[in-house]
Order: structure tokens, then sequence, then C-alpha cells
């Protein structure tokens, strides 16, 4: 069978959260199952809660077996900025770089984080990130124990700008994906990201989409620069504007589902914004 018709998992890891979508593959993609989990009580900074549930559901129909691509929450992901830098000749010398920028920003604690960093032509910026090598490794292993083949690994504000990148500006702009503990923010400029920002939230998360949007018209020449672009759940558009930065709110540029078919990391993205 052609690899292009093979059914699909998305799943989606969070501190809070399991989202799981099927889709079967084909010439027009077709939802055929979702789920969600929830973790009461769940310690934030552990992972533990997530992969004994992500290894649950790969051992149950329809989850296992499946080509599958995972996302994991942005609460576990570190990012940078890595300027370019001509006397880097390498792709491992420009991992040490990145290393060392996210070392800067974040001290020793990531030295057992696994790192990637994007590719870009000569001139432009590239993005580093960093996500906890035990929680990968716990990935990778439930996938093989449940026959199961890892297409993608991604952390949640790269995926969810690659499924929203059509309906963004080119440049100018800001695109922020929220979830429950955690906001992610990334600037684009003419050449791709030339900043990225990330804090971990509480109730008064519509703050920080103030100080992005504040950012965006002080770095702008026209009022239809420096949009802020979220990607958020939808029950959370009620709760901004009922917020005392209701002005605000009416400001941000929601994303807005998109219609037709879709690929599994869309319907997935689509899926944990519904369901939040």
């Amino acid at each position: 069978m052609s690899p292009l018709w093979r059914d699909e998992v998305g799943a989606y890891l969070s501190p809070h959260r399991l989202c799981l979508v099927r889709m079967k593959r084909g010439a027009k993609p077709t939802h055929v199952a979702e789920h969600e989990l929830r973790f009461e009580g769940a310690k934030t900074d552990s992972w533990a809660a997530a992969l004994e549930a992500f290894a649950s559901m790969l051992a149950q129909p329809p989850w296992g077996g499946a080509r599958t691509r995972v996302v994991i929450a942005d609460h576990w992901a570190r990012y940078a900025i890595v300027p370019w830098a001509a006397a880097l000749n390498s792709a491992q010398e420009r991992l040490a770089h990145g290393r060392q920028l996210l070392t800067s920003l974040y001290g020793e604690a990531l030295a057992g984080w696994d790192l990637r960093i994007s590719e870009a032509p000569p001139q432009a910026t590239r993005v580093v990130c960093a996500v906890p090598a035990e929680l990968l490794a716990g990935v990778r292993a439930a996938c093989a124990a449940h026959g199961s083949t890892l297409l993608s690994l991604q952390p949640q504000l790269v995926a969810a700008y690659e499924a929203w990148r059509d309906c963004l500006p080119q440049a100018n702009a800001w695109f922020v994906s929220v979830e429950q503990g955690s906001l992610a923010a990334a600037r684009l400029g003419r050449h791709g990201w030339d900043r990225v920002h990330g804090v971990r939230i509480g109730s008064d998360w519509m703050r920080e989409l103030k100080r992005l949007q504040t950012f965006g018209r002080l770095a702008s020449n026209s009022p239809q620069e420096g949009q802020v672009y979220v990607d958020a759940p939808h029950a959370w558009r009620e709760v901004a504007a009922g917020t005392a930065h209701a002005a605000d709110a009416s400001g941000l540029q929601w994303l807005e589902e998109l219609q037709g078919p879709m690929t599994t990391l869309q319907r997935l993205g689509r899926t944990r914004r519904l369901a939040a």
C-alpha cells in the first residue's frame, strides 16, 4: 500500500491532557476518531502522566499500529533565535552555537535536553529548540512497543505555525500559540522568525497577549503591521471578551478553523482547541 494511503494518528501531549486523532488517508483525508484524556492533579513539570496515557492508548484500537505524528506542549520546550554567523561552517558548529545561546538564557538545566536547529538560507536567522531527551525517548519507546511508526515529533509552537502559515502574513506580525499553563510566540520577520518568546501563564494570560500587541505596535510602521495572530482554545475567546483587557482583545486576530480537507496535524490542532 502506498504510504499516502495509510492511516495516521496524531497525538498531543501536555502536562494537563492527551489529545488523539486518527485520519484515514487518501486523496481526501478523513477524520475517523478522536479522544481526549485529562490528568487531574498532575505536576506541571512532569511528563509521566502524559507518557503513561500515551503508551496505554497506543495499546488499544484504533490508536496503535499506525503512522504517528506527535506534538509536545510548549511547557516542555525552550526556544532561542540563532543569528547568522558566517564563521560557522557545519551543522555541528551551528548546533553547538545554538546550545550556547540556550544555556545563556536558561542555564545548565538544559544540559540533558535534545536540541534541534532549523534550516535557513545564508544570512537568515535560525531557531533552536530544546526538549527533554527523556521525554523524547519515552515517546519513541511507546511507539516502538506498539508497532507505531513515528513520522514526526514537534513542539507545539512549530507544529501550530506550520498548520497556520498559509493564513499568516509573511512578515511584521506575531504568531502566538496558547495552552493551559504556557504561551509561546514567534515574531515573523522578513527572513523567518526574528524573535521568540515563551512564558508560563496563569489565569491572566491576556496580559501577555497585551504585551505582544504593544511590542507589535511599537515596531510597526502602519496599523496593518504588527498584528498578533492567536492560536488558542475556542473557549478562551469568550473569557478574553469578559476580562479587563477586553478592549485589547478586540484587536487580536483570532485564527478561525480551516475549511476543507485537513492534514493530521491540522486536525489534531483543531481537536486541541475545541476540547480545551
